[in-house]
């Protein structure tokens, strides 16, 4: 097997693996918050360990550190309204509507590099809007999910792209390990200031603590230094594309596992919203001179 093709299975399989991210959380019994803060908490420390024990742990500078601390925290807002759409609603709707990020990805760029709006973007803005009105107009009885999970989608635009500019700076593994830990020293202050940093936070079931083990671990750290590590042998396109395929993946997983079903119209809006996604990645991919990375997982 050559090497470009076991990396594009592994890269799959990392797919499959952030798929399992919408599962694990629904298969979790706590509420968003805490199962946030065990996530970057874990998962902060385990790359951070990984970092010194092979190290590469570099040192930073303040305000580079608060960069990506601001950064960390934007990215605990984001996996907190990710988890409590799937906690109102359903894994499938969650996922479809973090599908919109590369919409709001689109429309956040320009200001932040200071260009105009390319005619795709506006394109792939309207089917996407498209998308969401008939996901909105068959599944009325899951509004509140639908709008935690496109606020998820639109900070995970901003973080995204704020990272976009701070990796050209710094090494990939050490900023999410200095992400996650200012994620998680901000969750315990949000946890506190909510009077729910107490031995409640502790006492789990042996089932939770083993979903968080497996989200922290496997679906965080794991992942994401694999889905890094790919990219010596893959092109950044090829990353985007099989990226793009997780909500895909996520739907059919939590149609087995959980026997969740929609209605046609929302399985009409998903195409929409998906089928822009990837019509967008592959003009990217056409367009001459444009540098594309892979998105930042959830």
């Amino acid at each position: 097997m050559s090497p470009r093709t076991r990396s594009l299975l592994l890269l799959h399989g990392v797919v499959v693996i952030f798929g399992f991210t919408g599962i694990l959380g629904k298969l979790i019994s706590i509420e968003a918050e805490p199962l946030v803060f065990w996530r970057v908490t874990l998962g902060g420390l385990t790359t951070a360990l990984y970092l010194l024990l092979r190290r590469k742990w570099v040192a930073w500078d303040l305000l580079s550190a608060l960069k990506a601390g601001g950064i960390g925290w934007i990215v605990a807002a984001h996996w907190v309204t990710f988890f409590a759409s799937i906690k109102v609603s359903s894994v499938g709707l969650a996922l479809t509507m973090l599908a919109t990020a590369p919409l709001f990805v689109g429309l956040i760029e320009p200001l932040v590099y200071r260009r105009k709006l390319a005619w795709r973007e506006l394109a792939v803005a309207a089917l996407v809007f498209v998308g969401i009105a008939l996901v909105f107009q068959a599944e009325q009885d899951q509004t509140l999910g639908i709008l935690l999970g496109l606020t998820s989608s639109l900070l995970a635009a901003v973080f995204s792209t704020l990272n976009g500019v701070m990796v050209r700076q710094h090494d990939p593994i050490n900023l999410s390990a200095v992400e996650l830990l200012s994620a998680s020293l901000g969750m315990g202050v949000w946890l506190a200031v909510q009077h729910q940093f107490d031995g409640a936070l502790f006492s789990l079931s042996s089932a939770d603590w083993l979903w968080i083990g497996l989200l922290a671990v496997v679906a965080t750290s794991f992942a994401f230094m694999v889905s890094i590590q790919v990219l010596k042998d893959l092109t950044p396109f090829e990353s985007a594309m099989a990226i793009n395929l997780e909500p895909i993946y996520a739907i059919v997983l939590a149609y087995f596992l959980f026997g969740e079903r929609f209605s046609p119209g929302f399985y009409l809006g998903a195409v929409l919203v998906i089928g822009a996604v990837f019509w967008d990645t592959l003009l990217r991919a056409r367009k001459p001179k444009t540098a594309m990375t892979p998105p930042d997982h959830p």
